[in-house]
């Protein structure tokens, strides 16, 4: 199943390499962004998690990181998603490290895992035919 990648969902502008990486390491960074999966309209909608998508297609990672983290300790669960893989990939991918308090990681975990188990919970997911 194809899916568009998120940014063609938040932002009407044209995206921009990050510029910090290497060809691989922008697929990389990209490959990361597409794992967060589809996102709920009224997160994706988010005026703050759209800055901080187009800040993390731009490169700026820490940034982007800074305003994640913010919108994840709101309980936005994409926003949570992708603050918890730029902390664990952080130094390998990015060239730099982030860092969020043991409470933080917990409770954005926490956020990650209910929003997953609200979608397979769903009448219409894959999981509730299987």
């Amino acid at each position: 199943m194809y899916r568009a990648p998120l940014s063609a969902h938040l932002s009407s502008r044209p995206l921009a390499s990050p510029r910090t990486l290497p060809p691989s390491g922008q697929a990389a960074a990209s490959l990361v962004l597409d794992t967060i999966g589809p996102i709920p309209e009224p997160d994706a909608l988010n005026p703050n998690f759209k800055t901080a998508v187009r800040l993390y297609e731009e490169g700026n990672w820490p940034f982007a990181f800074d305003r994640l983290s913010a919108l994840a300790d709101d309980h936005h669960a994409a926003a949570a998603k992708l603050a918890l893989l730029m902390l664990r990939y952080g130094r390998a991918l990015y060239g730099t490290g982030f860092e969020a308090r043991p409470g933080q990681v917990a409770q954005w975990a926490q956020c990650v895992l209910r929003a997953t188990s609200r979608a397979t919970a769903s009448p219409n997911s894959m999981t509730a035919s299987a």
